[in-house]
Parts: C-alpha cells; sequence; structure tokens
C-alpha cells in the first residue's frame, strides 16, 4: 500500500535532478525510489520497456485472468518474499504446469 505522506508521481514542477535520494525520501509505486531503482527506471525507459518474452522487437502475448481476493493476496505476499513480480511468479508456474500436462498427455 502507497504511504499517502509521498506524491504518488512525481510532481510537474520537480525535476529529477532537484531530489537528492540520499537526503530524502521519495515513494513510487514499487515503495522507496532509491538510487538503485531510479538507474533501473532510467535504463528501462531508454530501452522502451521490458524486453520481448517471444523474440527482439516482437511484443509478448496477453493473458489476462480473474482470481479470488484471496489468491490473488497469495501472490502479492509470494511475490514479495521471493523478491519477484507477480507476473513472473504466474509465468514460472504456468510453464511448469504446462511442461507436466503435456509430457503426460
Amino acid at each position: 500500500m502507497r504511504d499517502s505522506r509521498f506524491p504518488a508521481v512525481i510532481p510537474a514542477d520537480v525535476t529529477v535532478t532537484e531530489i537528492d535520494l540520499d537526503e530524502e525520501e521519495f515513494c513510487v509505486a514499487g515503495g522507496r525510489l532509491t538510487e538503485a531503482c531510479a538507474v533501473e527506471y532510467s535504463q528501462r525507459a531508454a530501452r522502451g520497456g521490458r524486453p520481448s518474452l517471444t523474440a527482439p522487437g516482437k511484443h509478448s502475448p496477453m493473458l489476462n485472468l480473474r482470481v479470488s481476493e484471496t489468491m490473488k493476496a497469495d501472490l502479492e505476499r509470494a511475490a514479495a518474499i521471493k523478491g519477484a513480480r507477480q507476473s513472473d511468479l504466474v509465468r514460472e508456474t504456468l510453464g511448469k504446469w504446462l511442461t507436466e500436462a503435456l509430457v503426460s498427455a
């Protein structure tokens, strides 16, 4: 949950050079913005997003599904414990299940 003491987005009148991340706390969607996060965000922005899961230069297909509130909460906890993104955990689990299902078919 976002800390309401901090803005959800960088205000229009603030530039990145004005924020001393060693002296000030600044929160973004994933939590506290650190120097390492700022570097990763800037590198990701320069690349134009995450790399394709299909092939370079191709968009990866998306899969949308609904789950129970309990399952979503469990996924959020598991991702936090493992330090992974929820989508990575779902892909990993689905991949294992598909491999088993296709081998036993």
